[in-house]
Parts: C-alpha cells; structure tokens; sequence
C-alpha cells in the first residue's frame, strides 16, 4: 500500500513510517502540509495519514483539499485529542478514520485492515470486459436490442445495438434515452461504459438514483450492465454503483454504508439486538468515542435504534440495508437478472 504520513513531530513520523515500512508498505513521510501537497502532485497514493494541527497550519484544511482533488485516497486523521467534536469535524469533512496519538501498532495494523476492505470495493471478482464485445454478446447470444452508453465512438454498426455517446456533464439526457430506447421494447438491455465519469462530476446519490432508474426500466425486459474502471473509480462511488443495481433506493442508505465500521455493527445487529459493547467489539475497536459517533450516524440514518439499557436493534430501514450489502456479496452476473457491475477493459 502506498502511504503519505503528514506531521510535524518528528518523533511520532519516525514511528509510524517505521511500523508501516516494516509491515511491508510503501511510505512517504513529510513535516508540513506545503510538503504533503507537493508529494501528492508528484505520486500516487492510496492512504494519508495526516495530524490534524500542524503549527499553524490545520489538517483538516488538507483533508478537505486532498477529498478534492485526489478523491480516491483514502485519509486517516492523527489527533492527540480525541474527542468526539475533533473525529465528527475530520469524518464530517471527508475522513475515512481517525487515530489517538500515540497510535499503537494494533491500532494502525486495524485501520490498515480497514482501508483494504473499503479499497477492495474498487474491484470485482469478474474478469475485465471490453464492454463494445460484452454488447455484442448480449445481442447475439441473450437475443436483446441492445443500448451501449459510451464515451469511446464505436467504428461498426452492429446488428441489434444501438450506440448513445456518454456525456458526463448530463446524467438526465441518459436516463431520457434509455426510457425512450427500452419502453416500447419486449427484451432490452443496456451496457454503460465507463460509470467513473458521472461520479467524477456528480454526487454519488443522484448516479445511484440514475442507476435505480434505468434498472427499473428495465424490470422484466433485460440486464443493466455497468462498467467502470477500477483505477478512477472511489471506493464509495464503486459501492453506490453496485448498491444501485441490485436496490430500488440504495441511494438513501449510500452514506450510512460508507464506512466498513458501520457495515460491520449492521451486519452484528442482523444477528440480533447488541449492547454498545457488542458493537464495539463486532467493529473491533477500542475506542467509545469512535463507536459513539457510528452508533449515533446509524441511528440518526434510521437504521438502528436505540433502546433501553444501551441496547441498539435494526429498524425496518436498517433491514433493507442489509439486504442491500447481502446482495452486493451475490451480485454476480449469473444470478438473478443478470445485472451486474465489471471492470472495464481499454475500448
């Protein structure tokens, strides 16, 4: 994994780019956020741990222009504080986690464990599909018309698919072509390319609306394929892309799921009513003030409640996300409808 440690304690950079290195990752450790930053232009990175008070300059400020501009890393915040008020303003702003100082090993190896789960939801099990062939499969061996969205102009026509360039900029156009492709159709499908592009310049919850849209368009008609390429794409933006296909209103549980912390309490309380205790040992933490805020960001979601004697239990709302994360763990491409998500390869 590749790692930007950020903090101006030289003491608390050495230990930490030490337990990283010696656990096999790659890392960079810098003292300044103007540091931090020119390290960002120059390479790639998957995870930035960064202090949240650096002199006078804040780590929040860095947060929020790393979420800006290098969507796709993941950022852990350091703090020696480690209130409540200091995890919701980092989490709030766009943080994946946050860590005590002293951070111990555990501690780290854990949200470690966490970023590659999260990173994991990037990639799909399916081997990549040129989606132009994957088109023409499901027009000569499913029997569908096929509608390909793409932004790459396919050179042949092909007998039974129709082509519609993917213009990023206006997600509405494309639900209107495909209601207008699929109604008057008995079988239809559609293939959409390169599904990182709309997320790149849209809120994952409207691309998540779109989605549920054309999938429902296409209720008892034929597949909704989606492609995207796992190198663009964000970890949450993967996850609103593959909730949608296989939920009708995937989008109005998209910010409770995006935390592995809180996919991990939901799927404890789908076994039953848990204590906060329960909770916190399902998630693997020893920290109550980041359990707290979870616990508190599920409830006010809807999803769980909290009932007497610090025990919480899913709400009707809450069953339906965990419907949603079981169908994520099936979704796959010889199931059910045969919609399905893959890795798209170079057209």
């Amino acid at each position: 994994m590749r790692v930007l440690l950020v903090d101006d304690d030289p003491e608390v950079r050495d230990e930490l780019n030490d337990l990283l290195t010696d656990s096999g990752h790659r890392a960079t450790a810098v003292a300044t956020v103007a540091q931090a930053t020119s390290a960002l232009e120059r390479d790639e990175f998957d995870v930035m741990f960064s202090d949240i008070r650096m002199g006078r300059h804040s780590g929040i400020d860095l947060l929020v222009e790393a979420k800006q501009r290098w969507p796709r890393m993941l950022v852990i915040m350091l703090t020696g504080m480690g209130t409540v008020k200091s995890a919701v303003e980092a989490m709030q702003s766009g943080a994946f986690d946050y860590l005590l100082k002293p951070a111990r090993r555990d501690q780290v190896q854990r949200v470690l464990e966490l970023v590659t789960q999260q990173l994991a939801l990037t990639r799909v099990g399916a081997e990549p599909l040129d989606p132009v062939q994957y088109a023409k499969s499901l027009a000569a061996e499913g029997g569908y018309e096929v509608l390909l969205i793409s932004p790459n102009k396919v050179q042949k026509p092909m007998a039974n698919i129709s082509t519609f360039p993917l213009d990023p900029d206006n997600p509405f156009q494309i639900r209107h072509v495909v209601e207008e492709f699929v109604t008057p159709k008995e079988r239809a499908a559609v293939v959409l390319s390169s599904v990182e592009e709309l997320l790149a310049r849209h809120r994952e919850e409207e691309i998540a609306k779109l989605l549920e849209a054309m999938r429902s368009v296409l209720e008892g008609k034929g597949p909704l394929a989606v492609g995207y390429d796992p190198s663009k794409i964000t970890a949450t933006g993967a996850l609103a892309v593959r909730a949608s296909i296989v939920s009708a209103d995937a989008h109005t549980t998209l910010e409770s799921l995006r935390s592995p912390i809180r996919r991990l309490v939901l799927r404890r309380l789908a076994e039953g009513p848990c204590t906060f205790t329960q909770a916190m040992e399902a998630a693997q933490l020893t920290d109550t003030s980041k359990i707290a805020f979870h616990l508190r960001e599920l409830g006010e979601s809807g999803l769980i409640t909290h009932l007497a004697r610090e025990t919480y239990q899913l709400t009707s709302r809450g069953d339906g996300a965990i419907k949603i994360l079981n169908s994520i763990d099936d979704l796959d491409s010889a199931k059910g409808s045969g919609n399905r998500v893959f890795p798209s390869q170079a057209q």
